[in-house]
């Protein structure tokens, strides 16, 4: 009897335990962040990064006046303590959640703006947010969900600065 209750409590007792552990492979991450200028020399800057497990690709594009310029692809390894430093600042910011935050300005002249979308998925839980605005709507680094999110997108950029210096993270409100 002893040895059925120890094999039942095994089972089924340490089942939680197992069930709570952040597999890092379950993580997928995927930043859309464009910088631009609405103007007669119109132009922008698509920053895509996608976490996928282990791999970390990044890929940059260039439109309107800066289009001319080659597409950059660059693609990373992560070990599992940066897996587990964004799996932690993912749930401790309450990032697997859906929010967005839009801010306009009236466009006379010229107009430089960004727009942030964070699509993230780590086991079953899934969130979305998505922050568009004026570069000059300074009143957005109070928002929680913007904070929030640019610290996410902040960690990211120093994990690809250790690999590849030419990377350099530009804050979207100067």
């Amino acid at each position: 009897m002893k040895k059925l209750m120890v094999l039942t409590l095994l089972l089924f007792g340490a089942a939680p335990l197992f069930a709570c552990s952040e597999s890092t492979d379950a993580l997928y991450l995927q930043i859309t962040l464009t910088r631009g200028e609405r103007s007669k020399d119109s132009n922008s800057t698509t920053t895509e990064i996608t976490i996928n497990g282990k791999t970390l690709t990044y890929q940059e594009t260039y439109g309107g006046r800066s289009g001319g310029r080659a597409p950059v692809k660059r693609e990373f390894k992560l070990n599992a303590e940066d897996q587990r430093k964004i799996i932690k600042l993912i749930n401790d910011r309450n990032l697997l959640r859906t929010g967005s935050i839009k801010r306009e300005q009236d466009v006379s002249g010229i107009y430089r703006y960004f727009e942030l979308s964070v699509n993230s998925t780590i086991n079953k839980s899934k969130g979305s947010i998505s922050i568009n605005g004026s570069r000059k709507a300074i009143d957005l680094r109070e928002e929680k969900l913007y904070k929030d999110a640019v610290a996410l997108v902040e960690e990211i950029y120093g994990i690809i600065r250790r690999a590849d210096k030419a990377v350099v993270y530009e804050p979207l409100i100067p």
